[in-house]
């Protein structure tokens, strides 16, 4: 091993290891941890040589340690390790990640069995990628750090650039560099000196697991302990942490269940508020709700001038990682919270970003309201969803209660197959999705935007399902498999590593209490008309913090975007960024767009003569090209 190659990695990603590195070189063996001790979100941890000669690197939160000290048999939990307790239940074999709970990543040398095993937590909110040459593996937390080895190729994976462009809906496991591959959420992966290498994956949800009481108030009562003890988890460490506090029921909960944590006397770091101040469009400011939450439990509020962070103003200030063109349209935004949460010293970020995906979103679950005998409940989501969708009752009635009634007494084959029936029979009326040469789309590639070359989609040769797709119809209720896709979207992984990327690159920790696993687990176990319907969203989260949350604030928080400050930067400022961006398209000469119909549409949109339409994929990854790959 190569001591030259882990410093240009370590350098590469240096911000991660604000208290420095520690190397463990042996012969072909070399590790190297980022050390960041105040880190309480999860703190990267050190290297630990095992007696028979193997040896554990981690970036570790365990949330069960004293359970499984004690399974072990490791007395005085308290002065064990996160890394002791992976230490000695993965000597006993990979099996034991299963019992894992909490966010890491690690790798474990088997010098026994000449093997090498890298863990992913279940929920993916901790990146491992790993590139397997002839006579090396490489891994590491980013992608660019493996590309810093010396040799390494840099080769676009264009199918990956393809599942970009297909709505950012990159499925776990791709990466947008040929022969480098991630770790997915939940799995190990073994490569062995012979040049074998196995994936497996140790967890997923049951979908035989049922939640089932006689009391609504049981499920708000189990979730508000479920989350208290997520973030009693994560606030273990230095003080003081962070939120970016909106007026949404998600961030809110993080601030206030973290005030009623100091106000019980246990011992949790203080905690600082971040929000967006709207002076203008002030539509999208939502302070008024965010402070109540503040004010009840005395947490000091910064606000960050949301107008002077204008999306693209900044360009090339702000834009994508070397590791994946995959990046936040206000990223601005976001990196003025960090930027002041850095300056306060924060150690910790805490955001509510799968909130929305556990508990939100379009679930709806009128068979199980008729199954409970709740028929006037039923009517009336029928009802409201035939208004929101400007459907007849007929049309409400099949789409949200036939169906999934029949998708539900299928199995998994037969939903496949009725899918693909409609899609023909669609194909066959006329009724179908076009691309630019009128060439038909379906699957993955309809979610394209028109000047996205139908000839490079076909090249890509993308699967007519995305993977997830497939993994949700192990489910057999339809609210439930619609549940998974929410949880468990390529969509909410990406935002999971941009969100601890970017925080990272301030030298914070990144914590969501909403990716628990065990709040994962019991989103999909409940009945989904108890979570989440479209007369009362998020009917289960807002029960659960009633007294927690207080009152007004509940009845106010609301689904608030800033897309007006998008829409007003794409019309005005941002104008000649996005126009020189494409003069000379990178997108377009790789054979990736149509630049002459992206322009044409983005006038369009301008003129106000078209509503917006899903630019950012392309925008993103024309920035990411121009930054990484331009000579």
């Amino acid at each position: 091993m190569d001591r030259g190659d882990l410093e240009r990695m370590v350098w590469t990603s240096a911000y991660r290891g604000a208290d420095g590195a520690e190397y463990h070189v042996d012969g072909s063996i070399g590790l190297v941890s980022l050390l960041r001790s105040n880190d309480s979100g999860g703190a990267c941890g050190r290297v630990l040589s095992v007696e028979d000669g193997g040896v554990l690197i981690a970036d570790a939160r365990l949330d069960n340690r004293a359970e499984l000290a004690g399974q072990l048999g490791q007395h005085g939990s308290d002065s064990v390790s996160d890394l002791d307790v992976i230490l000695s239940l993965l000597a006993r074999g990979t099996h034991g990640a299963a019992k894992l709970i909490g966010d890491f990543a690690c790798a474990l040398r088997d010098q026994r069995h000449r093997e090498l095993h890298l863990i992913r937590d279940a929920m993916g909110v901790r990146s491992l990628y790993f590139r397997v040459e002839p006579r090396r593996v490489l891994f590491a937390t980013e992608v660019k750090q493996i590309l810093a080895a010396c040799g390494a190729d840099r080769t676009i994976d264009e199918r990956t650039v393809a599942w970009h462009l297909c709505g950012m809906q990159t499925p776990p496991g791709c990466t947008f560099y040929r022969g480098i591959d991630e770790v997915r959420p939940g799995e190990v992966v073994s490569l062995r000196d012979d040049g074998r290498v196995v994936r497996r994956t140790y967890w997923r949800p049951d979908p035989e697991r049922r939640i089932r009481y006689r009391d609504e108030r049981e499920y708000a009562e189990h979730l508000r302990l479920l989350f208290t003890d997520a973030m009693r988890c994560r606030l273990r460490g230095c003080s003081p942490v962070g939120v970016s506090l909106s007026g949404g029921i998600d961030s809110m909960a993080v601030a206030a269940v973290a005030g009623l944590l100091r106000e019980s006397g246990e011992r949790v770091p203080e905690m600082r508020a971040y929000s967006w101040a709207f002076n203008e469009l002030t539509e999208c400011d939502e302070r008024a709700n965010a402070y109540r939450v503040a004010a009840r439990y005395s947490i000091p509020v910064r606000e960050i001038a949301a107008e002077s962070a204008e999306p693209l103003t900044d360009y090339p200030r702000y834009g994508p990682d070397e590791d994946d063109p995959f990046c936040g349209m206000y990223q601005p935004l976001i990196e003025s919270v960090l930027a002041s949460a850095s300056e306060d010293g924060v150690s910790t970020i805490f955001y509510g970003n799968r909130g929305d995906m556990a508990f939100g979103g379009d679930v709806v679950d009128i068979p199980g309201l008729l199954g409970a005998g709740r028929i006037p409940d039923a009517i009336g989501e029928l009802r409201a969803l035939a208004r929101i969708l400007t459907l007849s009752s007929a049309q409400a009635g099949f789409r949200f209660l036939v169906y999934p009634m029949a998708t539900s007494l299928l199995p998994a084959s037969a939903v496949v197959s009725a899918r693909n029936c409609l899609r023909a029979i669609r194909r066959s009326s006329g009724g179908r999705l076009q691309g630019r040469n009128g060439s038909e789309r379906s699957g993955p590639t309809a979610r394209a935007a028109v000047h996205v070359r139908n000839d490079f989609l076909r090249r890509a040769a993308l699967p007519e399902y995305d993977p997830v797709e497939i993994e949700a119809l192990r489910w057999s209720n339809a609210a439930r498999r619609r549940r998974y896709l929410h949880l468990f979207s390529p969509l909410i992984h990406r935002v999971m590593l941009y969100a601890d990327r970017l925080a990272a690159s301030h030298r914070i920790g990144f914590a969501d209490p909403w990716s628990d696993r065990r709040i994962a687990e019991f989103a999909l176990a409940v009945p989904q008309y108890v979570a989440n319907t479209v007369v009362e969203p998020k009917r289960l989260p807002h029960r659960s913090l009633s007294g927690v949350i207080p009152g007004a604030a509940i009845r106010s928080a609301r689904k608030v975007t800033p897309r007006p400050l998008l829409e007003r930067a794409l019309r005005g400022r941002g104008y000649e960024t996005l126009m020189s961006l494409f003069a000379d398209s990178m997108c377009a000469q790789a054979g990736y767009i149509d630049d002459r119909i992206f322009r044409d549409r983005y006038e369009r949109f301008v003129r106000k003569e078209a509503p917006i339409f899903d630019l950012w994929p392309t925008v993103s990854l024309e920035m990411w090209l121009r930054r990484y790959w331009r000579t």
